[in-house]
């Protein structure tokens, strides 16, 4: 399954867990967090911890496999360092 959001990640990571028919709290048990983390994880988060999903993924049997994307998205020049600087030296 391609992945490109975490609510993907976690949606596969949910899916994972019932057909394994785990409740939450024997995941939490399994990789030793608290129930409420699962349940974030599980609605997709953004903040959570990166080292606690990967160990979430392997207690379900999963892993994530990265591949080039075929097309890089343009970038935004709001994010852009050097435009950034370059605007902070332009002003008075």
């Amino acid at each position: 399954m391609k992945t490109k959001t975490v609510r993907d990640v976690a949606a596969l990571a949910r899916k994972r867990r019932r057909e394994l028919g785990w409740a939450q709290a024997q995941l939490a048990a399994a990789v030793g967090v608290g129930r409420e983390w699962i349940i974030d994880f599980e609605k997709g988060k953004s903040t959570v911890e990166w080292g606690l999903v990967f160990r979430t993924l392997k207690e379900l049997g999963l892993e994530i496999d990265l591949a080039e994307s075929r097309q890089i998205p343009p970038s935004n020049a709001e994010d852009d360092l050097t435009a950034i600087l370059e605007r902070g030296r332009r002003r008075p």
